[in-house]
């Protein structure tokens, strides 16, 4: 995080990390093809502490469901697009 600045791409699962980077201009995108931008990541960050008040209260979900294809080829394609802005396409 310390390193990173305007126009790199982050790869995390971390909404935290997420919510530190995009100020900086950095592009975040989840493993899963989801990139989070400046709209998006205070939802994220407001369900992910309604998840962690639950999990105190003894509610725990069924947990993130298995990587599959179809979020190999969201992820490839977000990240085409990312990189097709550097490249001018």
């Amino acid at each position: 995080m310390n390193h990173a600045s305007k126009g790199d791409i982050a790869v995390t699962q971390d909404i935290g990390l997420a919510s530190t980077l995009i100020p900086k201009g950095v592009h975040v995108l989840s493993p899963k093809g989801i990139l989070f931008d400046e709209t998006g990541i205070q939802t994220a960050l407001d369900l992910r502490y309604l998840n962690a008040k639950a999990r105190k209260r003894g509610v725990y979900g069924k947990g993130p469901k298995p990587y599959n294809s179809e979020d190999r080829t969201k992820f490839i394609n977000q990240l085409t697009k990312i990189l097709s802005k550097f490249a001018g396409i």
